[in-house]
C-alpha cells in the first residue's frame, strides 16, 4: 500500500489506530482517499478482519467509490468491509432483526409517493381537513420528529401551540399504525426502528458492538439526532469511532441535520484526537479565497483556512445583469466559449442555484442557444408513474399487506372496479380488521359488491394468483415480464400509440435492464432488487460522462467537482434565500451553502446576480447578495450588461466592466425597496424586506422585525420607512 503521496495531515488519520478521532476536512482536501488508506492500512498493518469495519457514507454513489477505492488497495477474495449510507446499513440490519419489533421481515419501503397516500388516508379517517392542514406539511412535521428520535409516546402535545405541528403529533401515532398495519416502513423509519433495535435489544447491541471494532463516518456533519444515536449506540464498547467531516459543509439542517454533531464530537467522546485537513487538492488559491471570505463570517463553525499548491488562477468573475433573461444569455455566451476556445467539455461546467424554480429561463436559453442540459433532481427513474406502477404489482406479491400498493394497481390498466366498491370493501376491512386484499377475497362471499364488479375484482385476484405462482417459480425477470403481460399494461400503452406512451415503454425496457443488471450482481432476489430501487437518490442517475451541461440545485451539487461552475442568482432573496433573512442559524447555513457551491470549481468560478427577476409570475427588484460584499476586490472582478440600475450602490459605486464596458453604477434610489432591503420604522425599529405586492402608490411590503415584533404587511405611502 503506497502512502507516499499523502500529506503529513492525512497520514496522521490513515496512521492513527485506537480511540476517538475526528477529521475535519475541508473542501477538496482529499477525504475520501484518508478514508479508504485509513481502511486499507487497519487491514494490512494492524490486522483488522475486514468484515469487522463499518464505513458509512450520505450517497450510493459515494459508497461505490469508497468499495471501489478499498478493492483497489487491497485484494480481497473473501470477507469485505461493510461499505454503505446510513439507509442500506439500517435496512440491512432490518431485514434480519426488525421481527424483535413486531414487523414482519418482508415489509414494504414507503417512498414519499406512498407517505402521501397513507396520511391523507389517516387524515380522512381522523376528519382533518386537507385544506386547513396540508398533507405534505404534516408528513414533514413527522419526518422532523423522527428526525429528533422522537416516538409518538415522546410528544407533549398539552405544551405545542395550536398549527400544523400539534395536529402532526396528533397524527404520528394514526400514521405509524398505517404503516404497521401495511407492514411497511417509510426512510425515517430505517433509522429510527434501527436505533430502536440497538437501544432497546441489548442482546444485539452487545452484538454488533464486538462485530464492528472500527467505525468510519464520512460527512459527519450532516448526520441527524438519529444517525448520530445509532453511531454511539454501535461503538459503546471500544470507542473505535472515525468520524470525517466539515462544519462549513453543513448544509441540511432543513431534513434533519445536526452542526451541533460535529461541533460537539470532542465532548461527547473525551480524547478525540482532532486532525485538520486544510490542503485543498481541487481549486485554484482565488475560488478558495473567495468561498473562505463568504463562510468565515460564521460564528458557529471550527477555525480553518483552505490553502493550495494549486495555481492562483483567474479572479472569480461576478458578471451584473439586468434580469434573468440577460443573465441567462451572459451564462450561455461563456459556455460556449469555454467549450469552444479551452475546449471544456459541457459535462464539466455546471449552473447551480438556490431554487429549483431558477432553471426555467436558463433551460429556455440553453434549448435556443442548442446546448444540451440535463436537469439533476428532477423527476427520478423510479418515480415515474409507469415503473412505480409495474413495481407496485410486484410489491403486492411480496407482501400482500401493502394495500398502499394494491390501491394503486387495483384499476391500472382500467378494469372497471369503481370506488365505490373499493370504499365498501375498505368499510369491510376496517369493520372485520384484515388487509384489503383479504378483504377483497371475502367479497364473493360477504356480497359486498354488485355481482359485475364482484366479478372484475375476482379477475383481478386471478392476476394477482398467477403473478404470485410465477414469483415462487421463477426470478424478478420472469415476474417482470408477465406483469407486464399479464396485467395489461404493455398492451395499454400500445394500444395508446402516443409519443408520451412509446417513451413509457422506453422506461419500461430499462426496467429490464437495471433487473439484469441486479441479478448479474448477485442481488437476484426480488426483495434485494426492490430495496435497491427505494434507496436511489438524485445524483445516482447523475451520468458525468454524457457530454452534456448539468444543471441543479446547490444543495444538490455537494460532493461534485466541475472544471468551471456557474452560480446565479446571487441575490438578498435568494442567495441568501428570503426564508433565512430573520433567522441567524439559517443565515449562516446560506453562507454555508454558498460556500459549498464555490468550492465545487476547480479552475473558474462565474458569480451572477439580477436586478429584476420574475419568479412564480411576479417581478420583484433584487439587490445583490450580501454575500458579495465578503469578498476582497483583489479575487474578483465585476462585469455588467451596460444598463445603469440603482441597486448596484451595493458595490460602492464601482464602475461595471462589462460585455460593452458598461456606464457606472448609479445611488440607490430612496423609494425602491427590493426584498432583502434594510429599513427602520418608528415604532418597530429595523427590519428586512420579505415580499413584495402591489405598485406606486399601492406598494406594500412585508417586513420583518426583530421581536417582538415579527412579520408585519406595511403600505409604503404610510410606513415613512428609512431605507439603511
Amino acid at each position: 500500500m503506497n502512502l507516499e503521496n499523502l500529506n503529513p495531515q492525512q497520514l496522521q488519520a490513515v496512521r492513527h489506530s485506537e480511540g476517538p478521532l475526528m477529521v475535519v476536512a475541508g473542501a477538496g482536501s482529499g477525504k475520501t482517499r484518508v478514508i479508504t488508506c485509513r481502511i486499507a492500512n487497519l487491514i494490512k498493518e494492524k490486522g483488522v478482519t475486514p468484515d469487522s469495519i463499518l464505513a458509512i457514507t450520505f450517497t450510493n454513489k459515494a459508497a461505490g467509490e469508497m468499495k471501489e477505492r478499498v478493492r483497489n488497495i487491497l485484494d480481497l477474495r473473501g470477507a469485505s468491509p461493510w461499505i454503505s449510507t446510513f439507509h442500506s446499513f439500517c435496512l440491512r440490519i432490518l431485514r434480519k432483526h426488525i421481527s424483535e419489533l413486531g414487523f414482519s421481515n418482508d415489509f414494504a419501503i414507503y417512498d414519499t409517493q406512498d407517505q402521501l397516500t397513507l396520511i391523507k388516508q389517516c387524515m380522512k379517517a381522523a376528519e382533518i381537513s386537507a385544506d386547513a392542514f396540508p398533507p405534505k406539511t404534516l408528513l414533514n412535521h413527522i419526518s422532523g420528529f423522527k428526525n429528533d428520535f422522537l416516538m409518538p409516546e415522546d410528544l407533549k402535545l398539552d405544551e405545542m401551540p395550536y398549527g400544523n405541528e400539534l395536529k402532526a403529533a396528533g397524527l404520528y401515532p394514526v400514521y405509524q399504525a398505517g404503516l404497521k398495519k401495511n407492514n411497511a416502513l417509510d426512510f425515517d423509519d430505517l433509522l429510527v426502528l434501527a436505533g430502536r433495535l440497538f437501544q432497546e435489544v441489548s442482546s444485539l447491541r452487545a452484538y454488533y458492538n464486538d462485530k464492528f471494532q472500527h467505525i468510519l463516518v464520512d460527512e459527519f456533519q450532516d448526520t441527524n439526532a438519529v444517525q448520530y444515536g445509532l453511531v454511539r449506540l454501535l461503538c459503546q464498547s471500544h470507542n473505535n469511532i472515525c468520524v470525517v467531516g466539515d462544519d462549513d459543509q453543513s448544509i441540511y439542517r432543513w431534513r434533519g441535520a445536526n452542526i451541533e454533531n460535529i461541533l460537539k464530537f470532542e465532548n461527547d467522546f473525551p480524547g478525540t484526537t482532532v486532525i485538520k485537513l486544510e490542503e485543498n487538492y481541487r481549486s485554484t488559491q482565488n475560488i478558495l479565497n473567495a468561498a473562505g471570505s463568504v463562510v468565515r463570517e460564521n460564528r458557529n463553525r471550527k477555525d480553518k483556512t483552505l490553502w493550495t499548491q494549486n495555481e492562483t488562477g483567474s479572479p472569480v468573475l461576478c458578471y451584473r445583469a439586468k434580469d434573468e433573461i440577460d443573465e441567462s444569455e451572459f451564462v450561455c455566451e461563456k459556455i460556449q466559449t469555454l467549450n469552444r476556445d479551452e475546449g471544456i467539455s459541457f459535462n464539466d461546467m455546471t449552473v447551480l442555484y438556490r431554487t429549483n424554480a431558477q432553471s426555467r429561463v436558463l433551460e429556455d436559453m440553453l434549448r435556443r442557444h442548442g446546448l444540451p442540459y440535463q436537469v439533476i433532481g428532477g423527476l427520478r427513474f423510479y418515480e415515474r408513474k409507469e415503473i412505480k406502477d409495474v413495481l407496485a404489482y410486484m410489491r403486492v406479491v411480496l407482501n400482500p399487506n401493502d394495500s398502499i400498493s394494491l390501491k394503486r394497481i387495483i384499476n391500472v390498466p382500467v378494469r372497471g372496479i369503481g370506488k365505490t366498491s373499493l370504499e365498501k370493501v375498505e368499510e369491510y376491512c376496517s369493520e372485520k380488521g384484515v388487509t384489503l386484499l383479504e378483504g377483497l377475497r371475502d367479497n364473493g362471499q360477504a356480497r359486498l359488491t354488485t355481482p359485475a364488479a364482484g366479478k372484475r375484482i375476482s379477475q383481478f385476484l386471478e392476476i394477482i394468483d398467477d403473478l404470485d405462482a410465477t414469483f415462487r417459480q421463477g426470478n424478478p425477470l420472469e415476474l417482470l415480464t408477465e406483469v407486464i403481460d399479464r396485467s395489461g399494461y404493455g398492451e395499454m400503452l400500445k394500444k395508446e400509440d402516443t409519443r408520451e406512451s412509446k417513451g413509457r415503454i422506453e422506461n419500461l425496457n430499462e426496467l429490464f435492464s437495471a433487473v439484469e443488471q441486479s441479478i448479474e450482481s448477485g442481488e437476484g432476489s426480488l426483495q434485494e432488487f426492490l430495496d435497491s430501487a427505494s434507496l436511489v437518490a438524485d445524483l445516482d442517475n447523475f451520468d458525468d460522462e454524457r457530454g452534456v451541461l448539468p444543471l441543479m440545485t446547490l444543495h444538490t451539487c455537494k460532493g461534485l467537482e466541475f472544471s468551471s461552475v456557474f452560480v446565479v442568482g446571487m441575490e438578498n432573496g435568494l442567495l441568501p434565500h428570503a426564508s433565512s433573512m430573520s433567522e441567524p442559524e439559517e443565515y449562516e447555513e446560506e453562507r454555508r451553502l454558498c460556500y459549498v457551491g464555490f468550492t465545487r470549481a476547480r479552475k473558474k468560478l462565474f458569480v451572477t446576480h439580477a436586478s429584476q427577476r420574475r419568479i412564480y409570475g411576479t417581478t420583484f427588484n433584487y439587490q445583490p447578495s450580501d454575500f458579495l460584499l465578503s469578498i476582497p476586490d483583489e479575487v474578483m472582478t465585476r462585469e455588467s450588461s451596460g444598463f445603469s440600475n440603482h441597486t448596484a450602490s451595493q458595490f460602492g459605486g464601482r464602475p461595471g466592466g462589462g460585455r460593452d464596458q458598461a456606464a457606472p453604477y448609479q445611488e440607490k434610489r430612496d423609494d425602491a425597496y427590493s426584498i432583502g432591503t434594510k429599513v427602520l420604522h418608528a415604532k418597530f425599529g429595523s427590519g428586512i424586506v420579505l415580499n413584495l405586492s402591489g405598485n406606486e402608490e399601492n406598494l406594500s411590503l412585508e417586513v420583518f422585525f426583530k421581536a417582538p415584533h415579527g412579520k408585519k404587511k406595511l403600505s409604503v405611502s404610510h410606513a415613512k420607512l428609512i431605507i439603511l
